[in-house]
């Protein structure tokens, strides 16, 4: 038996097993075989046998009684072993159903880094009862074990709800004897599994207090979900966040986007949705229509220009430092870690008081549980740190879910592996353990028999006052608009806030990405008065926020009057969602209408919304100007902070542009005394306008040496958007001016000529260190220019070192597939390793010469100069560089295999925000780099020195390629001694000067 940490019955039965195979008929083998503890197993009798893949070791976990015996935990507290191995294995996923049995999504077929998924095995949901109330599970049956990819399970409406990605499975089961009454129905589809990251797929079925069933998914594996046969138009695309499907009516929707990968939410007393996001920011306020940060890249949508925070004060890890300086207790003051997964809000009043309504979350690198206390702040909530609960000492310890029982315990699901997050020691399938946190309490109290009652699933959460009625009135379809209407004024601002989310329950919500097309809005109108009227008069922030979520399910002509009566209240400015949700729900009006969201702006008393209803208005500005030009009349009577707040929209959107048509009443607005004062903003918008100074004006500004250095770069700067006939003169004769030639030689790569491309190249020593790396770029830019690079390295005068060419550069060079280009490049620079077998030559050649002693004597402060110059413009480590790449304070740097795979082949896994976007300009320029943002005006490219704004139309064509900006052949112009003090910098564990 392939059994780790046997009883020793278990080990008796082994033995009892062996000798049957030999004396005893098969068929009282195979009896002996499916008993085990009083479980049966006779559905997955044929169920394929699971082996370990481990590549590191062949460490064994604790046994799981001596596991949960040391277990750390607060005094009255004791860890119990509810189910271990072989009963319970890679447990995934749990649910409770109304005859207190728990159900467990086993999952077998999630792989290691290379396989990401074995689908020669299968997964599988087994059911556990403890029957006698002694705190294990002596009662053990097999569901289904025919599915793979299994993430999730819950119970009800009939059946059990599997997610298997990409689909969400029904397998009916209605007299609930945990037999399958047919086979798995698939009810959506369209959770996509990245190829290129095996991590952040869909998971977390629950139902919630309205009777929807809610999951969650992650960024990585962005989706369109919906039936299967729904045409792609009508999908609803999921870029991480919270997602819920209803089983009666058949319709899904995405709540959020955002977040790296939430894998853990729970309702508070009043129905509140919180979720635990696994890295990074971990705690989250579930607010419908909300977009998050902490997901990479930028948005989709083009409009939302800045997203919500998480709502935790603090952090579990030190920001300052590495990730990895938390792990394994050390930083028990902080919290633990940076990894978080399952989520538990305690309700029960089994344990004590100080533990009600907290906030529980697993801690995976930590081996902890971390505990938060929430509480009201602004429209919102707060989260802050409480001493940790739990102290797991067991190495293999993996909590992977936590959740409160009928009996008021808590119970923790432990994967029992150590290969996750960062970790890569290969996959460890034959162990799995379900911890029970009990409490003490003294004899004869009944608290907790009653608590059962009250985690009855499906219908309801726990829950005080009304709420759980109204939640269970409104399952069973006997809540009326008009008892609803009522509620608006209950006195109970929770009790208000569900009366609104139940009235437009059934309304349907954009898609986050914009509007859904021929969506059908109820025509509602008494509740829609209703709305406004809570809109002026309801003072609860809370109220204010579910309003603002609602925007987002009102007909796009309905939603300028709601946000208006709330934009206007000057005293929600500064409230940290508020502003944000309302732009939210009017972003889709700059195309469906723009009347309606001027109007919204000339009574908005809020900045951050007002500058991004500006932008949205400066959008439209050359179609449609009109609306534009109203808000700037309506400015001159505005507070100097919401005139400043139009004139940053302005700005802000403009960005990249080449022209635009002057606004009605411009010329009176930029003479405010507010505006006037922003005289470089001014400027350059008045230069866009064609209201600001003429081309020689520019030109005398920018050749006076007198005139301020900022003073001269801006009108450089303005001369190049303009393109006048004498703009190469006039860089030309700045290109040996250290202090300006960087903004010169911008506007010199507008030029195709050679003799540009000369001067260029030998001015290279001229040119400000820091500047240099942006040259090299320029130069990469065309064929003309990389001619004339190349020609220049190691050159017999003013050389450019060939050094200063990094493979991104050589890579670029070679994509204009000119032989003569290319050849020059091996003969001048050298050729890049493509095939992977020369890549994994490279990278064991690096491994022999890289050992710990030769990296012991390594020169860091030499390796973090060497950082600076070929990895901080895309990276940061230790607070310091770019933020384009990962920042690599928060990756596994200790690993010597980690980063030579990621140096030598950083194309190996490339995430969808990671791949490489080349672009060719009507002028011939090619340029590469991760886009940022692509809209109808402009197109944002991050290269590795600056962020390209290019105007849409300048743009010829434009290419993803499936390759990492992060240039191969990075250790190719590096010396052995250069490698070496590289490498062990990127391994310190703290900065060094």
């Amino acid at each position: 038996m392939n059994h780790r940490s046997l009883s020793v019955f278990d080990a008796f039965l082994s033995l009892l097993c062996l000798f049957a195979a030999r004396v005893m008929p098969v068929a009282l083998m195979a009896i002996l075989l499916l008993t085990n503890l009083g479980c049966s197993d006779a559905e997955g009798d044929d169920f394929p046998e699971v082996t370990n893949n481990e590549t590191a070791n062949d460490d064994q976990p604790m046994p799981a009684a001596e596991a949960a015996a040391s277990m750390q935990l607060p005094a009255g507290f004791e860890a119990q072993v509810f189910a271990s191995e072989p009963d319970v294995r890679n447990p995934i996923a749990m649910a409770w159903d109304d005859q207190q049995r728990m159900w467990v999504a086993e999952n077998y077929t999630y792989s290691d880094r290379k396989q990401h998924f074995d689908l020669s095995l299968r997964d599988r949901v087994i059911v556990l009862k403890d029957t006698n109330g002694d705190g294990k599970a002596d009662q053990r049956q097999v569901f289904t074990d025919q599915v793979q990819m299994l993430t999730s399970v819950e119970v009800g409406r009939g059946g059990v709800w599997l997610m298997c990605p990409p689909q969400l499975l029904f397998i009916p089961d209605a007299d609930g004897d945990a037999k399958p009454d047919g086979p798995a129905q698939v009810v959506l589809d369209g959770f996509t599994v990245s190829s290129s990251n095996y991590h952040n797929f869909a998971n977390g079925l629950r139902w919630g207090p309205d009777g929807w069933l809610y999951g969650r998914c992650g960024h990585s594996c962005p989706g369109r979900i919906g039936a299967p046969g729904t045409l792609d138009e009508q999908r609803v695309p999921i870029d991480g966040g919270i997602w819920r499907y209803h089983p009666q009516h058949k319709t899904v929707e995405v709540l959020t986007h955002g977040t790296v990968n939430p894998w853990g939410h729970d309702w508070d007393k009043n129905g509140e949705l919180f979720f635990i996001n696994t890295v990074i920011g971990h705690l989250w306020h579930c607010i419908p229509g909300a977009h998050f940060i902490e997901s990479f890249g930028e948005s989709r949508n083009p409009f939302v220009f800045e997203r919500l925070d998480m709502i935790a004060d603090h952090y579990h890890y030190d920001r300052n430092g590495s990730w990895q300086q938390s792990r394994d207790g050390a930083a028990n003051d902080l919290g633990g870690g940076h990894a978080h997964i399952g989520m538990m809000i305690y309700q029960s009043d089994r344990w004590p008081a100080n533990y009600h309504d907290k906030l529980f979350t697993l801690n995976q690198h930590g081996k902890r549980a971390n505990v938060e206390s929430l509480r009201r702040q602004g429209s919102g909530y707060v989260g802050s740190h409480e001493p940790d609960f739990m102290l797991a000492k067991d190495a293999f310890f993996r909590g992977l879910e936590i959740q409160t029982g009928p009996d008021g315990d808590a119970y923790v699901l432990d994967w029992s592996d150590t290969g996750e997050c960062h970790d890569h020691t290969g996959v460890h399938r034959t162990s799995g353990r379900i911890y029970k946190l009990h409490y003490q309490r003294t004899p004869g109290d009944k608290r907790a028999v009653a608590q059962a009652q009250r985690f009855a699933k499906p219908m309801c959460l726990a829950g005080s006052g009304k709420l759980p009625d109204l939640w269970l009135d409104y399952q069973a379809g006997k809540v009326t608009t008009e008892r609803l209407h009522a509620l608006l004024d209950d006195p109970n601002e929770n009790v208000r806030v569900w009366a609104i989310r139940l009235l437009t329950d059934r309304w349907p919500l954009d898609t986050l990405m914009g509007p859904m097309k021929n969506v059908k809005y109820p025509d509602d109108q008494a509740t829609y008065q209703q709305l406004l009227r809570v809109a002026k008069h309801d003072s609860s922030g809370l109220v204010k926020l579910a309003l603002a979520s609602t925007l987002q399910r009102l007909p796009l002509e309905k939603r300028s009057a709601l946000a208006t009566l709330m934009v206007s209240d000057a005293s929600l400015a500064e409230d940290r969602d508020l502003p944000a949700m309302v732009w939210f729900g009017l972003m889709p009006l700059v195309d469906g209408d723009l009347e309606g969201l001027a109007s919204v702006a000339a009574d908005c008393t809020w900045p951050n919304t007002l500058t991004w209803i500006t932008r949205g208005l400066v959008s439209k500005c050359n179609s449609d100007p009109e609306a534009l030009a109203g808000l700037l009349k309506r400015a001159e009577t505005m507070p100097a902070a919401l005139q400043l707040a139009v004139l940053m929209g302005m700005d802000q959107q403009t960005k990249g542009w080449l022209r635009a048509q002057q606004p009605e009443h411009w010329t009176e607005f930029k003479m405010l005394d507010s505006v006037a004062k922003q005289q470089a903003i001014v400027a350059r918008l008045s230069q866009l306008f064609g209201d600001g100074l003429s081309i020689d004006q520019l030109r005398q500004l920018v050749l006076n040496k007198k005139q301020p250095l900022q003073t001269r770069m801006e009108a450089l700067q303005s001369l190049i958007n303009a393109r006048p006939k004498t703009l190469r003169s006039i860089c030309e004769s700045l290109i040996t001016e250290r202090e300006i030639n960087a903004v010169a030689a911008r506007g010199l790569a507008l030029s195709n000529d050679p003799r540009a491309a000369e001067r260029l190249a030998n001015a290279y020593r001229r040119f400000h260190p820091n500047d240099r790396e942006g040259l090299i770029e320029i130069l990469a830019s065309r064929p003309v220019f990389a001619h004339a690079l190349l020609d220049q390295l190691d050159a017999a005068k003013d050389p450019i070192p060939s050094a200063a060419v990094n493979a991104f550069h050589a890579r670029q060079i070679l994509a204009f597939d000119d032989p003569e280009l290319s050849a020059k490049l091996t003969a001048k620079w050298g050729s890049l390793r493509e095939t992977s077998e020369e890549k994994q030559e490279l990278i064991d050649q690096w491994k022999e010469k890289l050992t710990a002693e030769v990296l012991a004597g390594a020169d860091l402060a030499k390796g973090r100069q060497l950082f600076t110059k070929t990895c901080s413009q895309c990276h940061r480590l230790f607070g310091q560089g770019e933020q384009i790449g990962p920042d690599l304070t928060g990756s596994q740097r200790q690993s010597l295999d980690y980063l030579l795979i990621n140096l030598l082949d950083p194309s190996a896994v490339v995430g969808k925000d990671h791949r490489m976007t080349v672009v060719v300009t009507e002028d011939g320029r090619v340029l590469n780099g991760l886009l940022v943002l692509k809209n109808d005006q402009t197109l944002v490219l991050q290269t590795p020195t600056r962020r390209e704004t290019l105007p849409t139309q300048s743009i010829e064509t434009m290419k993803q390629t499936m390759l990492s900006p992060m240039p191969e052949g990075m250790l190719n112009s590096l010396s052995d001694a250069q490698v070496r003090d590289l490498i062990a910098y990127l391994q310190s564990p703290v900065q060094v000067r």
